[in-house]
């Protein structure tokens, strides 16, 4: 079932940017032989519609257009010469025939619809669980682990810690660092921490609760865990009047695709330049089996629609961006050969284009072997 899920998604993703390009394609009258959804062998016929021929095929994942004369000239043999060599974008054609605008718009239709719903999701996801708002720095106790002193004690989540007593001083807790450093600074001992009642968003309320915890030494904790055993919450999800909700979340939605989409650039330029000069895939890096396995680790298989949402909006960014590369086969590589047509002779940039597509096809599938191997033997491992 949890694999089933993650292929739904990105079957959908892979399906929108399809459509995406076809739309464009018809926009600007380029002959779409065939809409398919799932890949060849093909089952059967579907439909026909403004001249596409829309299919059911036998592998139910993703889906696929064919353009006529999307490879160029050489595949329609039908047309004359001069017809080849002519951008015709006031009538029906091959996509080769049409101006570099026009195949430009066709070529990056799909990314703007992966990185469209990618912000559409994340404007749903916000408009309903909230703004993530900063609590700069409030001493708020977020998780309290289990079997530690914290939970011992008694300690709640959702409070914000006030102040620390010891036997011979107390201390004001302002920020989390001043709780770190009278924590560092009494270890084997048991302190009085005084905190809040539950707080509401950024707010907490005046009455306070009294705990006594004990201060693990460093050789009595475990691994991954802090001396007493909290986690601290840096930030909190606030809702605004409802008819403020979607307005707020579609500007929170674009923020988000905007710092995610630097953060996904960012670590691929890491990563090619690691796979470059080293010839290893970073660890970090997951393929189909990883992201299934990280997914189930996460929060994205607790029944839970707008978990189910983000995540898809997460994939979408990371699809349309990873098409963006210029890369030949991919959507980026695509474009930057139509965008040297400007420099060069066109049939010499399409022939270019059509052995490079080959090659970057080939060398994305030994990427993709690679990172599946590198996540089975960490699954296994661990």
């Amino acid at each position: 079932m949890q694999v089933l899920i993650v292929i739904i998604i990105i079957s959908f993703l892979i399906l929108i940017h399809e459509l995406g390009h076809f739309l464009a394609a018809r926009k600007n009258k380029v002959i779409v032989n065939e809409f398919g959804l799932g890949y060849p062998p093909r089952l059967l016929k579907l439909f026909k519609w403004q001249g596409t021929e829309f299919s059911l095929n036998l592998i139910p994942f993703g889906g696929f257009v064919s353009l006529e004369g999307e490879h160029g000239a050489e595949e329609d043999k039908n047309k004359s010469q001069v017809q080849k060599q002519k951008d015709k974008d006031d009538q029906e054609g091959p996509f080769y025939t049409k101006s570099a605008r026009a195949r430009m718009m066709v070529i990056l239709a799909g990314v703007v619809v992966n990185i469209a719903f990618s912000i559409f999701a994340f404007s749903i996801v916000f408009s309903f669980i909230g703004i993530p708002t900063s609590l700069e720095s409030q001493p708020r106790i977020g998780l309290v682990m289990p079997d530690t002193p914290a939970q011992e004690a008694g300690l709640k989540e959702n409070t914000n810690i006030v102040q620390i007593q010891t036997d011979t001083q107390t201390y004001n807790i302002a920020e989390i660092e001043d709780l770190q450093q009278v924590i560092t600074d009494h270890k084997g001992q048991t302190v009085t921490v005084i905190s809040t009642k539950e707080c509401h968003e950024i707010h907490c309320p005046n009455e306070i609760e009294v705990y006594q915890v004990y201060v693990r030494k460093e050789e009595e904790t475990p691994e991954g865990e802090g001396s007493i055993g909290i986690v601290f919450q840096d930030a909190v999800f606030i809702h605004y009047p409802w008819y403020q909700m979607p307005i707020r979340g579609t500007i929170y939605g674009v923020k988000q695709a905007i710092e995610l989409g630097w953060l996904i650039l960012t670590s691929l330029g890491k990563m090619l330049g690691q796979l470059i000069t080293s010839g290893r895939v970073e660890e970090e890096v997951a393929g189909p089996v990883g992201l299934v396995n990280e997914a189930k680790k996460g929060t994205l298989f607790d029944d839970n629609f707008l978990s189910y949402l983000g995540f898809a909006g997460m994939l979408s960014l990371n699809l349309g961006i990873m098409n963006l590369l210029p890369i030949p086969a991919l959507d980026g590589g695509r474009a930057v050969f139509i965008f040297l047509e400007k420099f060069f002779d066109k049939k010499k940039i399409q022939k270019i284009e059509s052995y490079a597509s080959y090659v970057g096809f080939i060398l994305l599938i030994i990427l993709l072997i690679a990172v599946t191997v590198k996540d089975v033997v960490k699954i296994v491992a661990t």
